[in-house]
This record gives structure tokens, C-alpha cells and sequence, in this order.
């Protein structure tokens, strides 16, 4: 990437890090078109030994709850089954897949923990 040497190079010891087990977040801000997507293609393309999960915001969504936690957590939903029951059953009603009441927040919140859990893993 033309001129973006210091960022690529704190993103490759970003990978580095969680490649030897170390916790790690990343946000990028900036002005639209100022390279935020590349730099974060660049990423993911980095990290091909890595399993990488994402969302994309969008505005059309913005009033349906649990649109982008869907997003984040649909390639990892084959592995529902190994939570424990409550927490499968509140993911399952805020996804769609089972009907019933609103599940306690903190279900959701522990069974997308735990689901994360099950893929890192993997």
C-alpha cells in the first residue's frame, strides 16, 4: 500500500500479537475516503491463517436489534449447539431461528462471549 508503511506495519504487529494469544482491538477513524477500507482489506488479507469475522454498519439497519450482532455472529451459528441451553436459546430468539419473549441481555451478551469462546478454539 503507496504511503502507508507505519500503519501496515502496526497492523502486521497487531497480528503478530494475537498470533501469539494476546488480546488486541483496532479502531480506525478518518474522514470518508481516506482509506480506512483498504486498510482494513489490507488486514484481513494479512491474517489468511486467521479466522476473521466482521460487520459493516449500515444505515438502513440501524433500527433492527441485534442486525449487526447477526452480521458479526452468523459464520460462527453452526456452533450453537455447544452453548449451554439458555444462552443457545436467547441467540436463537434474537436471531430468528426460535420464536418466544425477548431474552435477558445478559444471555445474549454471554452466549456471544461464549460462541466467540467456542470459535477461538477452533
Amino acid at each position: 500500500m503507496l504511503g502507508r508503511d507505519s500503519e501496515c506495519r502496526l497492523l502486521d504487529a497487531l497480528l503478530a500479537d494475537v498470533g501469539r494469544g494476546e488480546s488486541r482491538s483496532l479502531v480506525l477513524r478518518g474522514e470518508a475516503g481516506i482509506g480506512k477500507t483498504a486498510l482494513l482489506q489490507y488486514l484481513i488479507e494479512s491474517a489468511a491463517d486467521m479466522s476473521v469475522v466482521r460487520a459493516v454498519g449500515v444505515e438502513s439497519e440501524m433500527e433492527l436489534a441485534f442486525a449487526s450482532l447477526h452480521q458479526l455472529c452468523a459464520p460462527l451459528l453452526d456452533r450453537l449447539e455447544r452453548l449451554p441451553p439458555p444462552q443457545r436459546q436467547a441467540l436463537e430468539t434474537v436471531f430468528g431461528r426460535s420464536s418466544g419473549p425477548p431474552p435477558d441481555r445478559f444471555l445474549v451478551a454471554l452466549g456471544v462471549l461464549t460462541l466467540f469462546s467456542e470459535a477461538a478454539e477452533a
